[in-house]
């Protein structure tokens, strides 16, 4: 089985997935790491080679790609029918009217994510934001360098843009999955990101993910933009803290609003009859009540099964309702397949504005042209 699973998620599937071995004699789960690019590519190319993981694990955008290579197959030809019944409507990813993907949680959303020690309350606005954040952004040792930001995440990957973008209006693709790139609504989201890093210098002048990570861990950062796969790590570290919605952009009245989509589990096309019983067993147990419940009290990740739901108790926690208020504004994530060529044509000049290179104008006609290009390519 390949998975994209880190952090403290990772540590949790491993762990579970040990206990699942230890308890079945017959048959043996052999979990393996895959970043959710190099994972997608390699499984389309083993898979249409005949070989392959039998199982997969990532998010509902792989699904279609995965589809349209005849790569996986509907999960309904392996579970028992009616497993799915007790699930909710973002339980399962559908496209073409088959049902490709059967989740573990709903969510893979971005929430701001306060260190409580450097940051009591969360804001509310950007305007609130920049201003809080200023007031801690701060040289401690007096060397002129920044020891301390009030904000970081990853800003230069695409995903981590969307946010901002959502908040002014804009968006990835229309209704007919045609890119929509190129507005003022890009332009505008890209402009704060810079003002925020050049001209109030709250955030770091670059970073990545794993940069980021590290000044939140460390206490170098009061706030990140992160999703669900990361929180459990802040209390493994000893930090003490608060999700809040990502800041409302005041000129819109919109909330910064994420892409939400379920994260799941889907089955190679060249699964072994034999193995069916065996990959069924796995799968509900992975995706099943009981683990549903332990991974939302362990993680804070949001169920997809009624039962599990409806558990008033669990579902009380202050950080599950927090994720929740940020999941009430997010947006779903198109199933399309285009969706793989706008992140891929994206990525290039979004990362050249950000180095400077081209201007957030430039930019964004170079990536709605590129995209459009990928997708012409590909027949999308």
């Amino acid at each position: 089985m390949w998975h994209q699973k880190t952090g403290a998620e990772r540590d949790f599937f491993n762990r579970v997935v040990d206990e699942y071995n230890a308890s079945n004699a017959d048959h043996y789960v052999d979990p393996l790491y895959k970043e959710n690019e190099e994972g997608r590519n390699l499984f389309i190319i083993a898979s249409v080679g005949g070989q392959g993981p039998d199982l997969i694990f990532g998010p509902a955008d792989n699904v279609s790609i995965f589809a349209l290579t005849e790569s996986i197959q509907p999960v309904t030809n392996v579970l028992e029918p009616g497993y799915l019944e007790t699930f909710s409507e973002r339980g399962t990813v559908t496209w073409r009217d088959e049902t490709w993907l059967v989740a573990d949680q709903i969510g893979n959303h971005l929430t701001f994510v306060y260190n409580k020690a450097l940051l009591p309350e969360p804001p509310t606005t950007v305007s609130e934001m920049i201003s809080v954040l200023d007031s801690i952004t701060a040289d401690l040792d007096g060397d002129g360098r920044t020891d301390q930001y009030g904000l970081t995440w990853n800003y230069s990957e695409p995903f981590f843009f969307v946010p901002f973008l959502t908040a002014y209006g804009g968006g990835l693709m229309d209704e007919d999955g045609k890119p929509t790139l190129n507005t003022e609504a890009t332009i505008s989201a890209i402009r704060l990101i810079l003002e925020m890093r050049d001209t109030y210098k709250v955030i770091p002048a670059s970073t990545d993910y794993d940069t980021a990570e590290t000044l939140f861990k460390e206490g170098r950062s009061a706030a990140i933009i992160n999703g669900p796969w990361a929180w459990a790590g802040y209390s493994q570290v000893g930090i003490d803290y608060g999700l809040a919605r990502i800041p409302m952009i005041e000129e819109t009245g919109r909330w910064a609003a994420p892409y939400i989509s379920a994260k799941g589990y889907s089955v190679n096309v060249n699964l072994d009859q034999s193995k069916v019983p065996y990959a069924r067993r796995v799968l509900e147990y992975l995706t099943g009540p009981d683990m549903q419940r332990r991974m939302a009290n362990e993680l804070a990740t949001i169920p997809v099964i009624e039962s599990v739901i409806a558990d008033s108790v669990l579902m009380s926690s202050e950080l599950l309702q927090a994720s929740l208020r940020q999941v009430e504004v997010g947006i779903p994530m198109p199933t399309a397949p285009q969706l793989r060529q706008i992140w891929d044509g994206m990525r290039g000049p979004y990362q050249l504005i950000m180095n400077g290179a081209v201007s957030p104008e430039e930019g964004a006609q170079m990536m709605q042209e590129e995209v459009e290009k990928r997708i012409a390519d590909t027949f999308l």
